[in-house]
C-alpha cells in the first residue's frame, strides 16, 4: 500500500479579483483621498501612512457598499457551521488606508473577529508593499531542526501576496500579518475589514 500524505489544520486564504474593479476604484479613490483631508486618522499598526476611523460605510458610497457586500459573500461561502446552528449574521468594521513611499504596517492580528479582509483600490507603481502572512506555527516549527521543512506542505515561516488594484484577500483574523515598506511614487490605497460573526441561538 502506498503511503498517503494528509494535510490537516489548514489556514484558509481567499484571493479574488472583483469584476468591474476599474469603475469601483475610480469612485473609491477620490472619496478616500477626500476623507484623509477631513480626518486625521488613527495610529495603530500603520507606520508612515494614514488609516481612517472605522466609519467607511458612512462615506464610501455605492462602490464602498459593493466591496463590503462582496467580502461578506466570500466570508459566507467559506464558513461552515454546526448542523444544529444557523449560519452567522455578519457585522463588518471597515476603514481605508493610504500609504505613501516608505509606509508599512507592523505585524498584528485582529482580535474579536472571524475574518479579516483587504481590498486594493490603487496598488501604485513601485516596489515592496506586499501583504505578509506569518506562519501561526512559529516559533515551534523551527525549534528542533531549523534547516528542515515538510515536503509539499506549502509555505512556512511566512508567505507574501502581491497587491494588485481590484484584488481582495480574506484570511482568518487570528493570523499574524503585516505589510512590507512600499517604495514608489504617489500613494497606495486599500480598504480593510473585520468581518464579525454573531451566532443566533435557536
Amino acid at each position: 500500500m502506498t503511503a498517503r500524505v494528509l494535510h490537516f489544520f489548514p489556514t484558509p486564504v481567499i484571493i479574488d479579483e472583483l469584476e468591474g474593479a476599474e469603475d469601483l476604484n475610480r469612485e473609491l479613490e477620490p472619496a478616500i483621498v477626500d476623507q484623509r483631508q477631513r480626518d486625521s486618522g488613527l495610529k495603530l499598526s500603520n507606520r508612515g501612512g494614514w488609516q481612517s476611523k472605522r466609519d467607511f460605510p458612512q462615506w464610501g458610497g455605492d462602490a464602498g457598499k459593493r466591496i463590503i457586500e462582496h467580502a461578506v459573500r466570500l466570508a459566507t461561502e467559506n464558513t461552515g457551521h454546526a448542523p444544529n446552528r444557523p449560519p452567522p449574521n455578519w457585522s463588518v468594521d471597515v476603514w481605508a488606508n493610504i500609504n505613501e513611499s516608505g509606509g508599512f504596517n507592523m505585524p498584528h492580528i485582529h482580535g474579536g473577529t472571524y475574518w479579516s479582509a483587504v481590498y486594493y483600490v490603487r496598488a501604485g507603481e513601485g516596489e515592496g508593499g506586499q501583504l505578509v502572512l506569518h506562519d501561526p506555527r512559529m516559533p515551534a516549527l523551527r525549534m528542533h531542526a531549523p534547516g528542515l521543512r515538510f515536503k509539499d506542505a506549502g509555505p512556512d515561516v511566512r508567505t507574501t501576496i502581491e497587491p494588485k488594484s481590484g484584488l481582495m484577500v480574506l484570511f482568518p483574523a487570528w493570523l499574524l500579518h503585516s505589510v512590507e515598506p512600499w517604495q514608489g511614487d504617489g500613494h497606495r490605497i486599500s480598504v480593510a475589514m473585520n468581518i464579525r460573526a454573531s451566532m443566533a441561538r435557536r
